[in-house]
């Protein structure tokens, strides 16, 4: 009896790479016919998609891969950062290595290799030749809110980041594309869109030039109607006041997230980030000023080589902005081959680095309950979702600033609701 293929995907790292990796399920399913398993023992292929941001998330992606090996018989298939650009990781184990520059082609290698027949799945359409994987939006991510892929890789070349070899340059996805894929995802129901990317700020630049940008995108993504926006990840270095000001409309989630990762301008410049302290606290003025009610995030690095006490505490200075509500708190991991793998005389002892992330991350706790106070009795649309609350039994909901709430009776997944939001219907203990 021959064994019906199942597939299993296990995603590390960023939102990219959840959508990539749904993307990759999505097109063994479409053009193999291979159903996704619930669970890594009942599948027959195993979907690894790494991360390589950090030495942590590196050394995660290995232990995933281990895991597997050890517990199933599986074929185990590695794609993604770590597969890109350090697959020696992998060289002891049995797997197949799929680096990203390969993403596209992964469905098509891997029904060769078993001798399953690959039946190309065609969307009606003509697809542009200078398309990013993937060409469609998965729908299977969340049934509440749908990410989009608007732009890959990144031409920033930080001292201590690994993105732009593990991804290559900066690429815009064709306007024509994205706003096909989310007519799609509106007719389907999401009442939220989250575009994301590498370097979303510079959608476009590749493709249009100063003609077409994300102010533009987000304008003709609006206009199809039927859905709010919410932005992933926005880069300092090339995001403006005007591109804020640009952005600022009716139907775009009051969140953004921006990576400061340090509040030294001597760390900024020794990280090469090409902004400083002072173009930060304007960046978080004129968010404070478009965005009433904003929920802000904050990326920090801690420990980068070199940081003084005194640049920890201009970082800690930084984020006391009334705009940030919340921190992504990582501690400094040196990455082969970046140049701030190099500066081992300035390295900062570990003890001293698990102390600065130990604080900012209590900070965080701080400060983003300090925010969610501030919001109480004031109203806001709230995304229900598939989770329950433990204590109540209904729904959570996020709201367009980024608080969960519990959500009226009667609330019914994927729906949009108004709510005041109250302190007995915040989920204090929810992200």
């Amino acid at each position: 009896m021959i064994r019906k293929h199942t597939i299993y995907g296990h995603t590390l790292g960023c939102r990219l790479n959840a959508y990539e990796t749904e993307a990759l399920l999505e097109g063994f399913r479409l053009n193999c016919g291979i159903e996704r398993a619930d669970e890594p023992e009942h599948a027959s292929i195993i979907l690894v998609n790494s991360c390589a941001v950090t030495g942590r998330s590196t050394a995660r992606s290995r232990k995933a891969v281990r895991h597997y090996l050890r517990r199933t018989d599986a074929l185990v298939i590695v794609t993604g950062c770590v597969a890109q650009v350090a697959p020696d990781e992998f060289d002891d184990q049995n797997v197949i290595i799929v680096p990203n520059t390969c993403k596209t082609h992964l469905v098509e290698t891997i029904a060769d290799l078993l001798n399953i027949e690959y039946s190309p799945d065609s969307t009606g359409q003509d697809i542009p030749s200078n398309a990013l994987f993937p060409i469609r939006a998965p729908e299977v991510i969340s049934r509440t809110r749908a990410f989009l892929k608007v732009q890959d890789g990144c031409d920033n070349h930080c001292s201590y980041c690994i993105v732009p070899a593990a991804r290559g340059r900066s690429r815009s996805q064709p306007r024509e594309l994205v706003l096909s894929q989310a007519k799609k995802l509106a007719s389907a129901g999401f009442r939220e869109i989250l575009l994301t990317g590498v370097d979303l700020v510079r959608y476009g630049n590749d493709l249009y030039g100063n003609d077409y940008d994300l102010i533009k995108l987000v304008r003709d993504l609006l206009s199809i109607g039927g859905f709010r926006v919410r932005l992933s990840s926005m880069e300092p270095i090339g995001l403006s006041s005007n591109m804020i000001a640009g952005i600022a409309l009716p139907g775009v989630c009051r969140h953004m997230h921006i990576p400061i990762q340090s509040g030294s301008d001597r760390i900024l410049r020794r990280m090469e980030r090409m902004y400083s302290k002072q173009d930060i606290i304007g960046l978080l003025d004129k968010c404070m000023e478009l965005f009433p009610g904003l929920a802000l995030g904050a990326d920090i690095i801690v420990g980068f080589p070199g940081e003084t006490l005194e640049d920890f505490q201009e970082t800690v200075d930084l984020i006391s902005h009334p705009a940030v509500t919340y921190l992504h708190v990582f501690p400094f991991s040196a990455r082969p081959g970046t140049p701030a793998a190099s500066y081992t005389e300035d390295m900062i002892h570990t003890e001293t680095i698990t102390e600065r992330a130990v604080y900012l991350r209590s900070l965080s706790d701080e400060i983003k309950r300090k925010f969610r106070n501030t919001q109480i009795g004031k109203s806001a649309l709230a995304l229900v979702e598939s989770r329950y609350d433990e204590n109540s039994g209904r729904l959570i909901g996020m709201t367009d600033n980024y608080i969960p709430v519990k959500t009226p009776e009667g609330s019914r997944e994927g729906e949009l609701v108004l709510m005041t939001i109250r302190d007995d219907n915040i989920c204090w203990d929810t992200r």
